[in-house]
C-alpha cells in the first residue's frame, strides 16, 4: 500500500438543509451513501479537486465556502493489517448551476433531507462530517 493518498469532499446544502449524496460502486464504502468527492491528481490544487469531483459525480458546478474539516479514511483487513488509508479534506461548497445527474463513477446521486438520513445507509466519514453539520445527530 502507497499512502496516505489525499482526497477532496464537499458537503453540498441546498435552500431546504437537504444535503446531495452520491451512491459508492467501490471500496471504501462500497453500496453506501457518501459526499461526493475523490482523489487529488498530479500538480491539481485541493480546493481544484474538491470543484472537479463534485462536477464529475452529480453534474453539479459549486462555489467553495470554507474549509469544512480533515478526515482519516482508514482500513484495516481481518488481521489488523492496513488496506488503505486516505486523508480527506471535506470543504463547504453551494450549488452554483448544472443539473443533478449521476457520474460515471457513482452508481445514484440525489437530494437527502435529514429525516431521510441514518448512519446504517451512510459512510462513516460522512456520518461524521453530517454530525459536525448538525445535519444528523448521534444516536
Amino acid at each position: 500500500m502507497i499512502g496516505p493518498l489525499v482526497g477532496a469532499s464537499a458537503l453540498i446544502r441546498d435552500g431546504k438543509n437537504r444535503v446531495v449524496l452520491i451512491k459508492r460502486v467501490s471500496d471504501p464504502g462500497k453500496g453506501l451513501w457518501a459526499l461526493p468527492g475523490g482523489l487529488v491528481e498530479p500538480g491539481e490544487g485541493i480546493r481544484d479537486t474538491a470543484i472537479r469531483e463534485v462536477e464529475e459525480e452529480t453534474g453539479l458546478k459549486i462555489k467553495l465556502l470554507d474549509l469544512f474539516g480533515v478526515y482519516d479514511v482508514i482500513g484495516r483487513d481481518g488481521k489488523g493489517d492496513l488496506r488503505y488509508h486516505y486523508v480527506v479534506v471535506c470543504f463547504e461548497g453551494e450549488p452554483m448551476g448544472g443539473e443533478l445527474r449521476r457520474g460515471k463513477d457513482v452508481s445514484d446521486v440525489r437530494w437527502f433531507s435529514p429525516s431521510e438520513l441514518n448512519e446504517k445507509i451512510i459512510t462513516e466519514t460522512t456520518s461524521q462530517v453530517l454530525r459536525k453539520a448538525k445535519i444528523i445527530t448521534s444516536p
